[in-house]
């Protein structure tokens, strides 16, 4: 057998002395695993090794020592995948009683409780992927499609901090761009951010406009001080300005919806005794914040800064000019 799987079994015996009330015995180490006694034995010490002071020995009518760990000893170790969130979904939908979909949607909050907050939105994500690949979720949107080899290739070229070069339109005209690639935004489009050694700054493309792209045998070395999650955070959408501090306030008719709706990685909201919703974050790019505001009509109002509600007032009016 080899380390690995060794090491896989021990997380595995560690778990089980975690979940046991009543204590495992050699015997029942010996059955889960099917192995020698003198395997189980081992795999105990090991145990007993590595968590010196964790261990109970649960007091029994027989003559057979039983042990468990004190209560809370492998927390850290537990966690909670896109499948297990996916599944009880999957269980929530298989059901007509309103109480245990209820029931359920508590289960599914108390267990994100404990999955660390990093890992939330991925975790959202995933389940998402798996629900749609099950057939039970259809993802409804408008946007431009990319080619899977294209993103394929980017990939690629990423994994392997490779430069890239492809054609691309600016100013009417086709140039070709060398770019060192450092990651995808995706929104109703996909962006391409890297760093453009011409002329020496980050910048982002289109990749349903990009042609000809081929991955150069030349390798980058990654800006150290770049994160993309910061990148993004710093913009509404994929619109780089300089970033404002604002202040939405939804009325209580949608105050409800708007708590529960992700707007930017920054916010932070309460609920008033008014019965609305105070929202704020800092980000850039005033044109999509508008066109995110749109769509919630007259339930929203700017509150600060002032050049974010004017830069609206001017936006709502060239739409109606074209009325």
């Amino acid at each position: 057998m080899s380390r690995l799987n060794k090491t896989e079994q021990i997380i595995e015996l560690a778990m089980m002395f975690q979940n046991s009330f009543c204590g495992l015995c050699i015997d029942d180490i010996q059955e889960h695993f099917e192995c020698s006694r003198r395997s189980a034995e081992r795999m105990k010490a090991l145990l007993f090794d590595l968590f010196p002071e964790k261990i109970e020995e649960v007091p029994t009518s027989d003559k057979k020592k039983r042990w468990r760990f004190a209560k809370g000893t492998m927390n850290a170790l537990i966690t909670f995948t896109a499948d297990d969130f996916a599944n009880l979904e999957y269980l929530k939908g298989l059901t007509t009683d309103e109480n245990k979909k209820k029931q359920l949607d508590e289960l599914i909050a108390k267990i994100k409780a404990l999955t660390p907050q990093k890992n939330l939105r991925t975790l959202d994500t995933d389940v998402s992927a798996i629900l749609e690949s099950e057939g039970f979720a259809v993802r409804q949107y408008s946007g431009v499609s990319v080619a899977p080899k294209m993103l394929e290739q980017l990939r690629t070229a990423m994994l392997a901090f490779k430069k890239i070069r492809f054609d691309y339109p600016i100013d009417n005209k086709i140039k070709t761009i060398t770019l060192n690639p450092y990651g995808l935004v995706i929104s109703d489009k996909y962006y391409l951010v890297g760093f453009n050694e011409y002329v020496n700054a980050l910048r982002q493309y289109k990749v349903n406009k990009i042609t000809n792209l081929t991955i150069l045998e030349e390798y980058f070395d990654k800006d150290e001080n770049f994160s993309l999650a910061d990148y993004c955070n710093n913009s509404f959408g994929v619109y780089q300005e300089e970033p404002l501090n604002i202040t939405l306030e939804f009325d209580k008719s949608v105050a409800e919806e708007a708590v529960n709706y992700h707007f930017h990685p920054t916010q932070k909201g309460k609920l008033n005794k008014d019965g609305s919703y105070t929202l704020t974050f800092k980000a850039g790019g005033r044109y999509a914040i508008c066109q995110e505001l749109f769509k919630w009509g007259t339930s929203v109002k700017i509150k600060k800064p002032v050049e974010l509600k004017e830069y609206y007032k001017m936006y709502l009016a060239n739409v109606l000019e074209y009325l």
